[in-house]
């Protein structure tokens, strides 16, 4: 067995007894530097949730949506560590439920309704298809990954800490984008690329839907920034907050290997009222099957920029 990947550490929680008989806790603790307008980048959350409810279903039961919401941010005083209290909502042969409540002392911070299907359930004569996979031009490891620091480092630098870039020793996922289509429109427009994690230890399941759940919330709010390239002005520097609302994934693919190459399209669907909708599909490159689609609503405020719109 090789290395562990970072993201099978970032992704890991461990059994409190002492706390409860359905709760657990992060392994590695949480970095206190700010992302955005949150102490905590939200992945974390979102796939260490998943790993804990994961740990008390059958083996055979695995994970296939993830409806969440970002309650409170968390504050310096957790220390880094955040318990997951797990209810047993439904229990039956073929499907399960599990409610998450992630916990930073006695607050609660985030809350996530997990859904879980039997590997043993037989689907018989079952509907079979899914949104044919983009053909990108490039191939991803013709693409250097200095591409995807440059491209994001050139939306963030002026933002002031609002979008706050992952230093690369917190980026478990290689990201090489591909392709973008920038629109006057900003419902037009799309980022598009591949992604994969760093090789992983494991072939175990849990552990890669978990970390597929991880990929989901990186840097995703991003699309509505630079599709509205004018509003948030070069570098995101009109850009004051950011943070994620309401995050909702649904795994597609069981058998995903989160360390093999994926294509990712992301794109935006509506902005008002200081929030924005965003959305994202991502297919395993080999197959062209599709194995995830999120849709989250996050927080964008701006500076006023109707009277100096700064570009």
């Amino acid at each position: 067995m090789g290395l562990a990947s970072p993201v099978e550490s970032y992704i890991a929680v461990s059994r409190a007894p002492d706390l409860g008989g359905d709760v657990y806790t992060n392994d590695k603790k949480f970095p206190t530097a700010r992302h955005g307008g949150r102490t905590v980048f939200g992945g974390l959350l979102v796939s260490q949730a998943i790993s804990a409810a994961n740990a008390t279903v059958p083996p055979d039961f695995h994970v296939y949506s993830s409806q969440s919401s970002f309650v409170r941010p968390i504050s310096d005083e957790a220390e880094g560590k955040i318990n997951y209290n797990v209810e047993r909502v439904a229990d039956g042969r073929s499907y399960a439920t599990r409610l998450v409540r992630a916990m930073a002392g006695d607050t609660c911070v985030y809350i996530a309704i997990l859904s879980f299907q039997s590997a043993k359930m037989p689907t018989g004569s079952a509907l079979t298809y899914n949104i044919p996979m983009p053909q990108l031009d490039d191939n991803p490891d013709d693409i250097s990954p200095e591409i995807s620091k440059q491209f994001n480092s050139s939306q963030t630098n002026q933002s002031g800490g609002a979008l706050q870039a992952f230093a690369q020793e917190e980026k478990p996922f290689d990201w090489r984008p591909s392709g973008h289509v920038l629109d006057p429109n900003p419902t037009e427009s799309c980022l598009r690329g591949f992604v994969r994690a760093h090789p992983l230890s494991t072939r175990s399941q849990p552990v890669h839907l978990a970390g597929l759940g991880y990929a989901s919330d990186e840097n995703l709010l991003g699309v509505a920034i630079v599709s509205n390239p004018f509003r948030v002005g070069k570098g995101g520097r009109n850009v004051t907050m950011v943070a994620s609302l309401n995050h909702d994934i649904f795994f597609h693919d069981p058998t995903v290997k989160i360390d093999e190459w994926m294509v990712c399209v992301r794109k935006t669907s509506w902005g008002a009222d200081g929030r924005v909708l965003v959305h994202q599909r991502m297919w395993d490159l080999k197959s062209g099957r599709l194995v995830m689609t999120t849709d989250q609503e996050a927080l964008v405020r701006l500076n006023d920029t109707k009277k100096d719109a700064k570009i």
